[in-house]
């Protein structure tokens, strides 16, 4: 018997094939017959080169269990270019474990029907080199402008490992602990993607307005590792890297009824302060021009991705607003392990709470005055300050100053162990030495 539409799929399926065979032939083709292949057969085409629908939410699926998460907390007061992840982000918490000090092993799933189109390794070692453990990172195109990034999984699914072509099909990103592949694994809505005790979710949207950053270039994502040898492809390196200035709060590509039961979990890690204000996922670290808030990097000129360059992070909290947050981590020398409000004997933690960020009150005029509002020419004092949200004080206050330069500003910070209130300080305030500069 006749069948029209068997014989229909069988032509798309030939054409789509004989398409396929032209793009072997010329790859920079492969838009156009990528086009043309998804009106022949949509299912056929990969998810990452279908435009998004419109008026509909890219995500249809949360991240994990949500009974298995304690909190969600926004990580673009305590990150900079550089860190562990770009700003925004968010960072999953799970609930106890099976002890006090235990976190949950929770599931972590795709949101929507997805591609996996880039796999990463991560070994961390310890001070004699020894390997900790492992991390995986997995990014997912749920259309053509919209990717979803999970970070430190504690493991990956095997069949999805096997399906990337093991590790062997990975590549070196500068150095053996940190291995990438670019894949293209299809996942089905809700699918586990790996495990992990608590994870972090990012989300880039490549038609969104780019961030109002004072120096975007700064943030350009094609320079991981300047400097350092690369054997990995490009076609690699492109599918890890990612836009900043066009990263968004991932809750808000969520349905709205599955959204704001996600936001109603906005808090610290561990659940006890929970969010306030309207905008409850704020997390874009926006550089303003002519102030110190934003990011500010060790080098007058690089990439604060590259591997000798870092960045500090100075912003409001996204939990409240009314509390500041210097993420100066471990760069500012001055700020050291003789002004931690701990006992001396215990020379680990104030050598950690050191390298912490620190956490201070909205303040008025000169001392404490928020970021935004710290114009160049001034000396600012902060005081009050202590490691982290609930971690020791800090003897001392932080001086801050802004120069404009020929070609952009710098930022000098100097910690000051000498005085406990900023209003001891004789007038001018100035520096001794021993401060140290940031750049934009």
């Amino acid at each position: 018997m006749f069948n029209s539409e068997h014989y229909l799929r069988l032509t798309a399926a030939l054409v789509a094939a004989a398409m396929l065979g032209g793009l072997i032939a010329n790859p920079g083709a492969g838009k156009d017959y990528a086009r043309q292949a998804a009106a022949l057969n949509p299912e056929a085409t990969p998810v990452a080169l279908r435009a998004c629908d419109r008026g509909a939410t890219a995500l249809k699926a949360p991240f994990a269990p949500i009974g298995d998460i304690l909190s969600v907390s926004p990580l673009g007061e305590a990150t900079a270019p550089g860190e562990q992840l770009p700003a925004p982000a968010i960072r999953l918490n799970t609930r106890k474990g099976k002890t006090a000090f235990e976190r949950r092993r929770t599931a972590a799933l795709a949101p929507a029907k997805a591609d996996i189109v880039a796999i990463e390794r991560r070994t961390l070692r310890d001070a004699e080199g020894g390997a900790v453990r492992e991390t995986w990172s997995v990014r997912l195109a749920v259309c053509d402008s919209v990717i979803v990034g999970y970070d430190d999984l504690d493991e990956i699914e095997p069949a999805l490992l096997a399906r990337a072509g093991g590790l062997a099909s990975f590549h070196e990103i500068g150095a053996p602990d940190h291995l990438a592949a670019k894949t293209m694994i299809r996942v089905r809505q809700g699918e586990k993607i790996g495990v992990a005790d608590g994870f972090d979710v990012f989300l880039e949207d490549r038609n969104a307005t780019p961030a109002p950053l004072e120096r975007p270039e700064r943030y350009a994502s094609d320079a991981y590792v300047e400097g350092t040898a690369i054997s990995a492809p490009p076609a690699v390196l492109e599918a890890i890297a990612s836009d900043a200035s066009r990263l968004k709060c991932p809750l808000d590509y969520l349905p709205s009824s599955m959204a704001a039961e996600w936001k109603s979990k906005l808090g610290d890690a561990w659940g006890m302060r929970r969010a306030k204000g309207e905008n409850a996922c704020r997390t874009a670290l926006v550089d303003v021009p002519g102030a110190a808030q934003g990011a500010w990097f060790t080098d007058a000129s690089h990439n604060g991705r590259t591997s000798k360059v870092s960045a500090i992070a100075l912003a409001p909290d996204t939990i409240d607003p009314d509390r500041l947050i210097f993420a100066l981590h471990g760069r500012v020398r001055s700020l050291n392990a003789d002004m931690i409000g701990l006992n001396p004997m215990l020379e680990e933690a104030r050598d950690e709470a050191a390298r912490d960020f620190l956490t201070f009150d909205l303040g008025d005029g000169r001392i404490n005055a928020p970021f935004d509002k710290v114009r160049a020419g001034q000396t600012y004092c902060y005081e009050g300050l202590r490691a982290n949200f609930v971690g020791p004080r800090i003897n001392g206050v932080i001086l801050l100053a802004i120069e404009a330069g020929d070609t952009a500003p710098l930022m000098r910070i100097e910690a000051r162990g000498d005085v406990m209130r900023c209003i001891d300080l004789a007038e001018p305030w100035s520096f001794t030495g021993a401060e140290t500069t940031f750049y934009r």
